[in-house]
């Protein structure tokens, strides 16, 4: 049984890290690519005016910015990746290229200031024919859980992005949401001048909810990275979440699933989708019992894929469907025979149906719609289970 990883923030593979660092003051435009001196004005503190507005930055680390959903962030730094660096080699390949994009992550705290930026460092943009630049290379803010902006990765290199600016003061609790599909480095979070920036409150759970799957637990085809069911559910629960989906990778490959068990949950939510492909239901199996093994109590919810429009003219598209739906059912099935109470089996099709139809983004991944209700529908179910945990 491998060792568990320690859910304290204070650990190496915390699951929300703050740290220590310092602030930096630098006026800042819309968005721009930082020059050399911006970059100098990172180590210290520096005050310019640029139409009026006087930005201070907030440099990373620092315990006050709590960064959630890269368990191994500081273990990883400066990257911002969501599975060790020490293991892409042993990865699939999809998996160690997608694993660099920091979906689903978080910056949080709280602050009362009135405009909110952010500097980063991108790597080679790109474009995908099915989402918008901002559902995979942008930005969210929200502020007290309330959506209030994005901001978009245009080009590579250093930039600074801007939220909003001009809001009313008053202690706001603010949450970044990172970009789905666009590997960055973040390097300073931006705030007026003289506002005052705190640790944010904490989740109504210790340990947050793990997402493992492909392209629709990554996020694709939502509008924009906080509109992922996943992103929609912990809001709406008030729950941190890792979010470990690889889109057309939810093969259950046994190096994956080893990370995934690593991280130290409330409950695991196993979304893998169609690309499971037609491999035999004894992988998935071997999945739910290698999680059982190193968590003998904590919740598995397992849904079976869901609905997509392509499956009503696309006959082998269908049947891959049809199979995958009852690998996942038959696995479940066998674990709740064997005694197993805290597995659950979701099905798919009462997420996402045939009724759905106009929720589809390009008829395979959901749209903003599509997220919607299944976190409507998946809600009530996750809802129990934490009411349940004991405290």
């Amino acid at each position: 049984m491998m060792t568990q990883l320690a859910a304290n923030v204070s650990l190496t593979l915390a699951l929300c890290l703050p740290a220590a660092g310092g602030d930096a003051s630098l006026a800042a435009g819309e968005s721009r690519a930082s020059d050399a001196g911006d970059r100098a004005a990172v180590d210290g503190d520096r005050s310019d005016r640029a139409g009026g507005a006087t930005v201070r930055w907030i440099t990373f680390p620092d315990e006050r910015l709590q960064v959630c959903g890269l368990p191994w962030l500081e273990e990883n730094g400066p990257h911002w990746w969501r599975l060790p660096k020490r293991a892409a080699e042993q990865l699939p390949p999809a998996v160690a290229r997608l694993m660099r994009f920091p979906t689903g992550a978080r910056i949080r705290f709280s602050s009362d200031t009135s405009s909110l930026r952010i500097r980063l460092k991108a790597s080679a943009t790109l474009s995908f024919g099915h989402m918008s630049p901002i559902g995979s290379r942008g930005l969210d803010a929200y502020v007290d859980r309330t959506y209030w902006g994005s901001a978009t990765v245009t080009q590579e290199g250093e930039q600074e992005l801007t939220f909003f600016q001009g809001a009313e003061g008053g202690s706001k609790e603010i949450c970044i949401y990172l970009p789905s599909y666009q590997e960055v480095t973040v390097l300073a979070v931006g705030v007026d001048a003289g506002a005052e920036v705190g640790p944010p409150a904490p989740f109504a759970e210790r340990l947050p909810i793990v997402f493992y799957g492909s392209s629709i637990a990554q996020g694709a085809c939502a509008s924009r990275p906080g509109m992922s069911y996943e992103a929609i559910l912990a809001r709406r629960l008030n729950v941190d979440y890792v979010n470990l989906g690889f889109s057309g990778s939810g093969k259950a490959e046994p190096e994956v699933v080893e990370l995934v068990s690593r991280v130290e949950a409330c409950c695991y939510v196993f979304d893998l989708g169609k690309s499971y492909r037609t491999q035999p239901a004894d992988v998935y199996a071997e999945m739910l019992r290698n999680i059982r093994a190193d968590h003998s109590d904590v919740p598995i919810v397992c849904v079976t894929p869901i609905f997509s429009t392509r499956e009503l003219y696309d006959t082998s598209y269908a049947e891959l469907s049809e199979y995958v739906r009852r690998v996942v059912a038959t696995a479940v099935g066998r674990r709740i025979e064997s005694g197993d109470r805290q597995v659950q089996l979701v099905d798919g099709l009462e997420l996402l149906g045939p009724a759905d139809a106009d929720a589809f983004q390009e008829g395979v991944h959901p749209s903003d719609l599509g997220f919607a209700l299944v976190a409507d529908r998946l809600e009530p179910t996750l809802r129990k289970i934490l009411q349940q945990a004991p405290r």
